[in-house]
């Protein structure tokens, strides 16, 4: 459960991120936050997988790692909104609009596919050195992003409101005075994502080990839920066109929920070919799905100068509510007695079901709203009919 909560110490500052960022993002340019915010989190993952260990330094070696943790949570704070923030504002006339504004996750699980290779080739050292290698082999990643994020100009949407002078002056604090409800409601919808993405990707690797389940084993069970998620970010835009975006939430949701039961009983049973038979419409829905809506939903709720700290915002609170708090939670509800208190794996997704489902109930339909109207639409437009009749004037 320790670390699972120390796992989790990064999360609030992913949170801070997203306002530090945000404001600079809105205010300044998105080119420099975005620049700037792969730099911190390139330098802190390699200098994780550099830190010596509890051997060497002590207790100061699990100290270091937890502000390496929140550093590198600050500058992931800043990666969603800058990334959904230029995918939507430069497809803004595209006719595929959601599917660009859906590649803004797709990096997460194309690292995860990466990670789930390492975990498998080196599966009998990956407590020891695998993981640092993990860690390092992100210099892979992060020189080519750097080089090709120095080459981008900011949106014709952000340049026309700079030169029009009409960017906000605090906007990551302008952004909860004008659009408190979608970043909470945002928020709610997609913690269900983000449970669903920590639960399978980072819990379920310790309740598999205490069924007796091979690591090598979980590798390629994993493996196959990175591939999924991957898929289903590519197949959330043209599936939010065809079905729009609330419903599309809805049935990714709903399956996910559904399919949580029989695959917790899977892994008790050790029914490994029906594990990952089960897996891959858990990972392709209840992740990859809601992985390329999450941009949409965001981008399309929040006004040009506001997006950058809106979209980070509201999705990083979701990663509080969702990925911080549910494998914790259920590793101090289960421990090691997996097999008596299994039942609390598909209760956790049964929750966060309804509040998400509850949480759409207010997002308005935003598939045939141009980009550019929401520029001058009012604060409450974002919300659906049903709850702008419950607001006050």
């Amino acid at each position: 459960m320790f670390s699972f909560l120390a796992f989790g110490a990064g999360f609030p500052a992913r949170l801070v991120g997203a306002f530090i960022f945000g404001h600079f993002g809105d205010r300044k340019a998105r080119k420099f936050s975005f620049l700037l915010s792969i730099s911190i989190v390139g330098a802190t993952t390699c200098l994780t997988g550099l830190l010596p260990g509890y051997v060497s330094l002590g207790i100061a070696a699990p100290m270091l790692l937890v502000v390496l943790r929140i550093v590198q949570g600050i500058g992931l704070g800043g990666e969603f909104g800058g990334t959904s923030s230029l995918l939507a504002e430069f497809g803004a006339a595209r006719r595929s609009r959601a599917f660009w504004m859906s590649l803004a996750n797709l990096g997460i699980p194309l690292g995860g596919i990466a990670a789930s290779g390492v975990m498998l080739v080196m599966s009998r050292s990956f407590a020891t050195a695998g993981w640092r290698i993990a860690m390092l082999l992100s210099v892979v990643i992060v020189i080519p992003a750097l080089l090709a994020r120095y080459k981008l100009a900011d949106s014709p949407l952000f340049e026309r409101l700079k030169q029009r002078e009409q960017l906000a002056a605090s906007p990551s604090l302008g952004v909860f005075k004008m659009h408190a409800g979608p970043i909470i409601l945002l928020a709610l919808v997609i913690a269900f994502m983000s449970m669903d993405g920590f639960v399978m990707g980072t819990y379920f690797i310790s309740f598999m080990r205490f069924v007796g389940i091979p690591l090598a084993t979980i590798a390629v069970i994993l493996m196959l839920g990175r591939i999924a998620d991957a898929l289903g970010v590519l197949l959330s835009g043209p599936l939010a066109d065809f079905c729009k975006r609330r419903m599309a939430a809805y049935i990714a949701i709903g399956l996910t929920t559904l399919l949580s039961y029989p695959f917790v009983l899977a892994v008790l049973s050790k029914r490994i070919l029906f594990m990952m038979a089960l897996q891959i419409p858990i990972s392709f829905f209840g992740i990859g799905v809601l992985h390329g809506l999450a941009p949409i939903l965001a981008s399309e709720s929040f006004p040009t100068k506001f997006r950058y700290s809106g979209t980070g915002i509201s999705y990083n609170l979701c990663h509080i509510l969702g990925g911080m708090i549910a494998p914790s939670a259920l590793a101090g509800l289960i421990g090691q007695d997996v097999f008596h208190k299994w039942y609390y794996v598909p209760a956790c997704y049964a929750f966060y079901c309804i509040v998400a489902m509850l949480a759409l109930l207010f997002i308005r339909e935003t598939r045939d709203m141009k980009l550019e109207y929401l520029d001058q639409a009012e604060p409450g437009f974002a919300y659906s009919a049903r709850l702008q009749k419950a607001l006050p004037d």
